[in-house]
């Protein structure tokens, strides 16, 4: 059940009349810069966190090649394919839709061979970002969300090890502005392990938001709020009810630090959007941490 999941939940799936969403086509530069890339990494010609990682490119292929053709529906992918030939897959992104193109980043991820070249290196990420800014695209993919897990079973029960929480996915940056100044930073930090709830409910909420649905949006962005809230208080040890509001963390909040008291406005009559923008400017200040920037960096 989770191969097909991989190969359905992908952009143009979970992203409601994805061709209009993602309407700035993707030229001929940045689809050749991929592949390109792509090769160099199943080769195992980039830096990686995995030595003697040897040459995947062939098995990387044969992969996008059966996902194409599931997701696809037929028996060949272009005029001059056979039905067995991995490598047509690389001809077919260089000319498929946008959408499709969105998928296959995705998948460059999100298979079992990539854990022969890289143990879910966010830097490789970066590297498919610098890519798509080269054409100024209005797509990003966001980093590996993994976390410490201790071993229940098998050989190496008792023992510590890292598990994916969350693949990167393509995300549609409405404006550059809004992306570095506000959701860029909001990744970033939700990319934590112990944010993984609050991050899952933001993303449903950037979901939302792209299908126009701004009550369900609002909604689960409020989700997040308070779950990171509660991250917040349960790491500092400060008492709070499971069933507590936004309105009643933030007291919290502010009556366990010296952050001013006018960001506890966290009611009705006050909008939740204006006060969790300023108390996160506000924490963002104390913590040192400079805002502005979509490189993600740990």
């Amino acid at each position: 059940m989770s191969i097909f999941n991989d190969i359905f939940n992908s952009f143009s799936k979970r992203t409601p009349d994805a061709a209009a969403k993602a309407s700035e086509s993707i030229p001929t530069t940045t689809r050749v810069r991929i592949t390109r890339w792509c090769v160099e990494l199943y080769r195992g010609e980039r830096p990686s966190n995995i030595v003697g990682r040897g040459d995947h490119n062939a098995e990387f292929w044969q992969e996008i090649y059966r996902r194409l053709l599931y997701r696809t529906g037929k028996t060949t992918l272009t005029p001059t394919d056979r039905g067995n030939s991995p490598m047509e897959a690389a001809n077919y992104i260089l000319n498929c839709s946008t959408p499709e193109f969105l998928d296959f980043l995705e998948d460059i991820f999100n298979n079992d061979i990539f854990t022969n070249v890289s143990l879910w290196d966010n830097k490789i990420v970066d590297e498919m970002n610098t890519i798509l800014r080269q054409d100024n695209l209005p797509y990003g993919v966001t980093h590996f969300v993994v976390e410490e897990v201790v071993h229940t079973s098998g050989m190496f029960s008792g023992h510590k090890g890292t598990q994916v929480r969350s693949y990167p996915k393509v995300i549609l940056k409405e404006s550059e502005v809004l992306d570095q100044q506000a959701i860029g930073p909001v990744l970033e930090l939700l990319s934590q392990p112990h944010f993984a709830s609050a991050n899952k409910e933001f993303l449903a909420a950037l979901e939302d938001y792209r299908k126009g649905d701004t009550g369900d949006c609002l909604v689960k962005c409020g989700s997040s709020f308070e779950s990171v809230l509660k991250v917040i208080c349960d790491r500092k040890g400060w008492a709070y009810n499971q069933h507590d509001t936004a309105s009643a963390l933030v007291k919290t909040v502010i009556t366990n630090t010296s952050l001013e008291n006018y960001l506890s406005r966290c009611s009705s009559s006050s909008p939740r959007c204006e006060t969790a923008s300023a108390l996160h400017t506000a924490l963002v200040q104390r913590s040192g941490k400079r805002r502005g920037t979509w490189r993600n960096t740990r």
